[in-house]
């Protein structure tokens, strides 16, 4: 059996920095100082002393490097001829919480029939749809005071912090 994969999912997927040029290689940097820079400025992180919180319970976490396509923008003057932009995610390995059993598995994402019940009545009621993007979502949640996750810091992240 054989797969084919389009050059659009080829460009998300995970890349390694040493196959970079000094120029790509930059670029990560910047991305990955632009991920830190929204750690710290929607408060997800903070200081901690190693010695208050048990050895088992500090996760470690990986720089996740990809190429996101870059959609053209029409009215953008200087708009160059770069087709992707350096994407860097900085990802705690949550699959090694020893507390993972006790996390809440619910999602706030609407089912596929939802979906489809919300797509129809903007259709019936003739209203415009339109998306946009959230930058840093991910990060912008409901603050979890009675959950302290630990993390073994990048060296990006101890030299912001």
């Amino acid at each position: 059996m054989a797969f084919v994969v389009s050059a659009a999912k080829k460009q998300r997927s995970e890349v390694k920095l040493p196959t970079f040029t000094a120029e790509e290689k930059q670029q990560f940097c910047h991305a990955k100082t632009a991920e830190i820079q929204n750690w710290i400025k929607t408060g997800t992180i903070s200081k901690i002393l190693r010695d208050q919180v048990p050895p088992g319970q500090i996760l470690k976490c990986r720089w996740v490097l990809t190429w996101k396509p870059i959609d053209p923008d029409p009215k953008d003057v200087k708009s160059n001829d770069q087709k992707t932009k350096a994407k860097a995610r900085l990802v705690i390995l949550g699959c090694l919480n020893p507390k993972l059993e006790e996390l809440p598995r619910d999602s706030p994402t609407p089912g596929r029939n939802s979906k489809m019940l919300l797509l129809q009545l903007i259709a019936s009621m003739g209203w415009q749809l339109q998306s946009f993007d959230i930058r840093a979502a991910f990060l912008q949640g409901k603050p979890q005071t009675d959950r302290t996750l630990a993390i073994e810091p990048v060296p990006e992240l101890i030299e912001a912090l």
